[in-house]
């Protein structure tokens, strides 16, 4: 599922409302702990070879041709025998010590000093596998492609945070099992190296009428309970700058003045649109795991008699259009946050004759090479594609090569299609838009397709959705004056 799905899906939560999400990294730290283990080891063949024929009642003096080895190779392996206590000399007699049949049974160990290498997360403060963590790259978090969950607390562990049951546990895990695995930690040492790296989550920030703030982490789809525990246990949820928020009636009221007072005077009514918005939930993700099962089904994931009946996706696609249509019929309404990229995607799908969207700046994992290619597609179509972007927009360059790519690409389109393609500077810093054809605009507290840089706090959402002609057509010959 994208973070736009996953947050339509656990938004519901009682007693909260939801202010924000993003696609998250938790941040994890990379150690290499010296440590004290004892390593099982097998025999090495020759030594293998003497000691069974020795336990079979062969005469050391025999071994040679028996086994059809030179008689130095033969002396060499049972002189480390018997320094190894696997075999003992005495009155000229050359047997299998108890040791040596163990050895010979289970293998055999010996201590040594090695360097493990550790996964600690820095919200739970455990040390966890690598097998299921998909690790977030540190580019992403530094250009704001996901926003940075602070460690809870702030320090990086230390050798008495490490539990060498649990350090036993996951190694064993990460190697298929305890069977599998050919040592036993004795001891941890010290942590020789540190290195930050992040996981990747959907985090979803709520709030509750009384101000309590609340984060839920969804890991593979699945909200991840204890990690949420840990990080409200640890002063997450009322760390200073997690979420960046004005009053309610302050955001809203001043969003709805930048609408003007005809749009602002046909908002639907907010109960009635959390009803209907939790119709289109709902039917959203019947249809989704529908399509699932359909998908896991021709890849042999599943019987192929769990294969969605035709009339089912039927029945499910229509349910979901009429949820939608429902949705459309008021005039203007409120916008959920995950609607901005739901829009987004129907909107450049979707266009027939115009598109127009306004910004901040180019963030470059939004303006990449399938968002650019897409609009080249358009204007290649003669869609009339506007794009407005604060006048600041240019400096951002400055961030790096990424950025410079994503404005570049624009300006490039501009040069190729002059008739269809127009970029535009503006002043405003405050209030975007997406609209389509006249049929919808979304205008919203957030760019378009941009963020600010690096995310280290959450904002809260404000924005409607204008689903009347007219309306339309007044609110972008008012922003585009």
């Amino acid at each position: 599922m994208t973070p736009d799905q996953i947050a339509r899906r656990y938004e519901n939560l009682p007693g909260y409302e939801l202010l924000d999400y993003a696609e998250a990294a938790v941040p994890l730290w990379q150690l290499n702990v010296e440590a004290v283990s004892v390593i099982r080891r097998g025999l090495q063949p020759i030594k293998e070879f003497i000691l069974r024929s020795l336990e079979a009642g062969l005469e050391a003096g025999n071994l040679p041709g028996f086994l059809g080895l030179d008689e130095s190779i033969v002396k060499g392996g049972l002189l480390d025998l018997v320094a190894d206590k696997f075999v003992s000399t005495a009155d000229g007699v050359t047997a299998v010590t108890e040791l040596g049949r163990k050895a010979l049974k289970e293998g055999y160990s010996t201590p040594t000093e090695e360097i493990l290498p550790i996964l600690f997360d820095g919200i739970t403060r455990r040390v966890v596998g690598t097998l299921s963590i998909e690790i977030v790259s540190p580019r992403d978090v530094e250009e704001g492609a996901v926003a940075e969950i602070p460690a809870t607390p702030a320090n990086q562990p230390v050798i008495k945070d490490l539990i060498l049951t649990e350090v036993d546990r996951v190694l064993a895990e990460q190697f298929g099992g305890r069977s599998e695995v050919s040592r036993d930690i004795l001891r941890l040492k010290r942590i020789a190296r540190y290195r930050r790296v992040f996981r990747r989550v959907v985090a979803l920030v709520f709030r509750s009428s009384k101000g309590e703030i609340k984060t839920r982490f969804i890991v593979d789809g699945v909200p991840d309970e204890g990690l949420e525990q840990r990080f409200a246990e640890h002063g997450g949820n009322i760390r200073k700058g997690l979420v960046r928020s004005f009053g309610d009636r302050y955001i809203q009221s001043s969003v709805r003045s930048h609408l003007g007072n005809d749009a602002a005077r046909r908002v639907l009514d907010q109960s009635e649109y959390v009803a209907l918005q939790k119709q289109v939930s709902v039917a959203s993700h019947k249809l989704a795991s529908l399509r699932r099962r359909e998908t896991a089904a021709v890849q042999g994931e599943i019987p192929k008699d769990q294969t969605p009946s035709d009339e089912d996706l039927r029945v499910a696609i229509e349910t979901e259009a009429a949820a939608r249509q429902e949705l459309t019929l008021a005039p203007v309404r409120p916008a959920a946050v995950y609607e901005m990229a739901e829009l987004l995607r129907r909107g450049v799908e979707e266009v027939r004759s115009n598109l127009s969207i306004s910004t901040r700046g180019l963030a470059p994992h939004v303006v990449d090479k399938v968002f650019l290619k897409r609009l080249e597609h358009l204007a290649k179509r003669g869609v009339q594609i506007s794009i407005t972007m604060n006048e600041d927009a240019a400096d951002w360059r400055s961030r790096g090569r990424d950025w410079a790519k994503a404005l570049d690409g624009l300006n490039e389109l501009a040069r190729r299609f002059p008739g269809t393609f127009v970029l535009k500077n503006s002043k405003e810093k405050r209030y975007f838009y997406l609209s389509w054809d006249n049929e919808l605009a979304l205008v919203a507290n957030r760019p378009m397709l941009s963020n600010y840089g690096k995310i280290r706090s959450f904002d809260q959402f404000a924005g409607f959705v204008i689903q009347d002609q007219d309306l339309i057509a007044a609110y972008l010959a008012r922003a585009n004056r």
